[in-house]
């Protein structure tokens, strides 16, 4: 399935709450916190005041991941779904959780946010029925908080998804946060939990707080702060300016020089700081966590680095497309990383990257959406987890490429269309078609343009205004359309008013014949989409179907699995009367557990008859051991082990569930088992074993450890190999157990057992 709709990473500020003169107050019964990051492909989109979405998203959720106070009551996961698989079905299934809630690992989630990468789709339901199975069943408060910039994108129901943790018993409160989402998109979670809408980072940072503030508060203690600095690995004490910004915005502060070593109190959060000196200028130093419980003591090495040199190609880029970058002199290490970033963005701010640890080689990014300023960075990364700028490539702008959809103005509903398309053809970029006007990113029947050229289109079924859009995965953004109009198709159907019920008719149909359209036959009044015995409207006109074998009031019903539930575009009423044929069955009235038994019977033979053996009362459509009537009459049944009361049943597969036509009593009496051998024998050597038993097919002797699970056997000898048997005994000696056993059940029962010693 394919990721239109974005809801991007998503992310939670969440603390407890302190008592005001005695430090963090312990929750009664805890307090567990699911934090669900949509890391789909349009994260890479600009906010309404120009940051990027998903430097946003990380800079305010890892400002609140630090700020967490170290209390065992509170446990914090994270699921990240959409970050691994770009796009077809299984991105409709990539949805993983990363982190349990088990405690609290800061490093851990802050790693986890800092390394996700947007690639695929937004499976926001598929995710949250997942996340009913990460929560513990105790009594702590459950928290789940969903922040999005679009809507489902994989088909889920989200109205539903609540009854999954209902299901598990889980009492679970689920906050959403949309991101600057449209009106079509806020309505699609209209019940959905608590929904608030936001259109910045600052506005984003206040709504998690309201979010969280019923079971968490935020830690407001400023922490100490110290950073040396040193220039070619020799500590600069003196002749420098050094402030810290936060990552969420704010003033700055200035660090006071005491001795070599700079300082301040600052408040728990994601930072960077600015270091001027005489000899390197200005430079900026990223990725400074200021952590709860932490030293929270960093060294700058702030002489003067040769920069990297860093060329891209092709220039211009395609906008929504690949960029190579040619990288040399570079320094090495472990956790270097190059990245594709807005201009005029700070140094700490950066989009789609790669991590390198050679002095030169190649890579890919992936370019945004858009025509503004970009460039390629070199990030050098420190021991303490700063890390700064080294190496810039020429600024460049992205270009659009030229698109167009050619295709027919109009087309008949439920059928298909071939689309010809011009476009940059990136990676997910897929032409669609949706109602006339609908919300940017909306997509139904699709194709990606790199799979076909001209592709096919299915077409909606309901008649009206519509539009071809070509659209891509990274970006709700309409490349290009076409109008066209969608015309309702005639239906019609031909058939018996009366028939016997079990038997075969006749079907005239008249339709468009799309693919999927069938002719099925359902009681009345029975839902959209309820199907029986059906044929397709491919196999030809006029079409056979078999009637349901009980009688009443039925509709023969022309659908389509064009859509889903399936609907119903022509009906006409059917009578089935009562079935001619009389059913009976013969059998012995009681037989042993385990044994054959053979039984006939009455019947019309019709496909899919069978005749079965169950538990007395058990639902309509149980079977066990069976054989279909055509196979034969009589036929052979093999009896369950278990003794009681049961019924021989004659059914038939033309139904779901599958009907009683007619039943008889059996009941099921145990059979004797005894066991007759020596109560020692020695390692290695056979055994000779005398036996009582019914003898039925897969009962067998074998010899087990003493207290073994049911169903263990290690040698073993079948019953129908003769009486008495020679089993031979394990090389180990020690206390085990003979024991008659069967394979008529899993796992295999004991059906006797005998102590016996291996010397």
């Amino acid at each position: 399935m394919k990721t239109s709709f974005s809801i991007r990473l998503f992310f939670v500020r969440v603390a407890l709450t302190l008592a005001l003169a005695a430090g963090v107050a312990q929750a009664q019964s805890g307090t567990s916190i699911e934090l669900i990051l949509d890391a789909s492909g349009s994260m890479f989109s600009r906010l309404p005041d120009g940051q990027s979405r998903i430097n946003v998203a990380k800079d305010v959720l890892q400002s609140f991941i630090v700020g967490l106070p170290s209390d065992p009551g509170l446990n914090v996961g994270l699921r990240i779904y959409g970050a691994q698989v770009a796009s077809g079905t299984a991105a409709c299934m990539d949805s993983a959780l990363v982190l349990p809630m088990k405690g609290l690992d800061r490093a851990a989630l802050q790693a986890q946010v800092a390394q996700t990468r947007p690639r695929g789709a937004t499976p926001i339901a598929y995710s949250l029925e997942q996340a009913a199975n990460d929560f513990a069943h105790d009594d702590s408060k459950k928290l789940i908080v969903l922040v999005t910039d679009g809507q489902e994108s994989c088909g889920g129901k989200l109205g539903g998804v609540m009854d999954t943790f209902k299901k598990r018993g889980i009492d679970v409160d689920l906050r959403i946060i949309g991101i600057d989402l449209s009106d079509a998109a806020r309505r699609s979670f209209t019940g959905v939990g608590t929904f608030e809408n936001v259109q910045s980072g600052a506005q984003l940072a206040s709504a998690l707080g309201r979010a969280t503030e019923q079971v968490v508060r935020p830690v407001q203690t400023l922490l100490p702060v110290t950073v040396r600095l040193t220039s070619g690995g020799q500590p600069l004490s003196a002749g420098a300016t050094l402030s810290f910004q936060s990552a969420v915005g704010g003033q700055s502060t200035g660090l006071q020089n005491s001795g070599g070593t700079y300082g301040a109190s600052l408040a728990p959060g994601v930072y960077s700081a600015q270091v001027t000196t005489a000899e390197s200028g200005v430079q900026t130093f990223g990725g400074l966590s200021v952590v709860v419980g932490a030293a929270n003591a960093f060294t700058f090495e702030v002489g003067k680095v040769g920069a990297v040199k860093l060329e891209v190609s092709p220039l211009p880029p395609t906008a929504g497309g690949k960029l190579k970058v040619d990288f040399s002199a570079a320094p090495t290490g472990e956790r270097n990383w190059i990245a594709v970033a807005q201009k005029a963005d700070p140094d700490s701010a950066y989009l789609d990257y790669q991590f390198v640890k050679t002095p030169s080689g190649s890579l890919e990014l992936n370019v945004p959406d858009e025509q503004i300023e970009y460039e390629v960075r070199y990030y050098l990364a420190s021991p303490d987890g700063s890390t700064r700028v080294v190496g810039r490539s020429a600024p460049f702008t992205p270009r659009r490429v030229a698109t167009s959809l050619d295709a027919p103005a109009s087309a008949v509903g439920g059928g298909q269309i071939q689309v010809k398309w011009t476009g940059a053809n990136n990676e997910r970029d897929y032409v669609t078609i949706v109602p006339k006007g609908a919300a940017e990113g909306t997509y139904t029947s699709y194709f990606y343009t790199r799979a076909a050229n001209p592709g096919t289109l299915d077409i909606p079924i309901t008649p009206g205004d519509y539009e071809l859009r070509y659209s891509s995965d990274n970006s709700a953004r309409t490349v290009a359309s076409r109008p066209i109009t969608v015309q309702a198709s005639r239906y019609a159907l031909e058939a018996p008013q009366t028939a016997g019920a079990g038997s075969e008719i006749t079907v005239k149909w008249t339709g468009p014949n799309n693919p999927g359209d069938y002719v099925t036959v359902v009681k009345k009044g029975a839902p959209v989409g309820t199907y029986t015995q059906y044929f397709y409207t491919r196999d030809g006109n006029p079409g056979k179907l078999k009637t349901p074998p009980e009688g009443g009031e039925y509709e023969v019903r022309y659908s389509t699995e064009g859509a889903s539930p399936n609907p119903t575009l022509a009906s006409v009423p059917i009578i089935l009367t009562a079935s001619a044929y009389t059913y009976s069955l013969e059998a012995p009235a009681t037989a042993l557990a385990g044994s054959r038994i053979t039984v006939r019977w009455t019947g019309p033979n019709n496909p899919g008859d069978y005749v079965t053996i169950v538990k007395k009362g058990d639902p309509v459509g149980t079977y066990t051991q069976y054989f279909y009537t055509r196979d034969g009459n009589p036929g052979t049944l093999q009896t369950p082990l278990a003794v009681g009361d049961y019924e021989l049943r004659y059914s038939t597969e033309g139904v779901s569930p599958n009907p009683t036509l007619f039943s008889r009593p059996l009941v099921l009496t145990g059979a004797s088992y005894r066991l007759e051998a020596p109560t020692s024998g020695q390692h290695g050597q056979p055994v000779q074993i005398k036996w009582t038993g019914p003898n039925n097919p897969g009962d067998y002797i074998t010899i087990v450890k003493k207290g073994a699970p049911v169903g263990s056997y290690t040698t073993y000898i079948y019953t129908r190999d003769g009486n008495s048997g020679s089993l031979q005994l394990p090389d180990e000696p020690g206390d085990y157990e003979l024991r008659y056993s069967s394979e008529q059940a899993s796992p295999n029962p004991t059906l006797f057992s005998l102590p016996f010693t291996v010397k």
